[in-house]
């Protein structure tokens, strides 16, 4: 069994992070896109493989309106939509050490300092963004690291988040309406730039010898 667990809610950040997953005592979990689906089978994860410490890795939104795309996010706090906070543990120092060399080789900026923001709903919109921030205070949004953290303390897991910033806090995420458009199209190659930084978090975490 792996004895370090990385849970990504995609098949395509899962893949993005091919190095671990053919490195020694990593494995390798998506879990499903949202609080319910990452939840219940990160608690499955947990149950079988015991880790020693697991990271929830992947993409993220932007909250603050200083938040550039590509950065990599490494919260210290999950909000849920209800307003409960999950302390997150900040990477111990070999862990950090890898992402920061992985954001210097990939040209990104590191953020340590920040909490996230989980949701039930995407939020697609500037204004949604905007609304949410106000609320709950976090400078990230994805749906599913307070629901991966909750999986880990109740089974006594270390849990660590790294997340990298797709789209900004003024980026509109596609939809049927003809002005999103535009973001349609981009999306994609932002999708791929992100995909690189993840592919070089995984290769730096693979190189550590423990």
């Amino acid at each position: 069994m792996a004895s370090r667990l990385v849970l990504t809610a995609l098949a395509f950040e899962a893949n993005a992070l091919h190095p671990l997953r053919s490195a020694l005592d990593w494995g390798v979990i998506a879990t499903g896109v949202g609080p319910a689906r990452g939840r219940a089978t990160a608690e499955q994860a947990f149950a079988a493989a015991r880790p020693a410490f697991a990271l929830g890795v992947g993409v993220c939104g932007a909250l603050s309106a200083d938040a550039r795309r590509g950065e990599i996010a490494l919260p210290q706090t999950a909000v849920s939509d209800a307003g409960v906070v999950e302390r997150i543990a900040p990477l111990p120092e070999r862990l950090l050490e890898a992402v920061q060399m992985a954001a210097h080789k990939v040209g990104v900026g590191v953020r340590a300092d920040q909490g996230i923001a989980s949701v039930e709903r995407i939020a697609a919109s500037p204004a949604d963004k905007r609304e949410l921030a106000l609320r709950v205070g976090a400078r990230w949004v994805d749906q599913e690291t307070f629901a991966w953290a909750q999986a880990a303390r109740s089974h006594g897991v270390p849990f660590y988040a790294i997340r990298v910033v797709l789209d900004t806090a003024s980026d509109q995420l596609p939809s049927w309406h003809p002005g999103t458009w535009g973001h349609a199209l981009r999306l994609p190659l932002h999708a791929l730039r992100a995909r690189r930084i993840l592919q070089q978090i995984g290769r730096e975490l693979a190189c550590l010898r423990w």
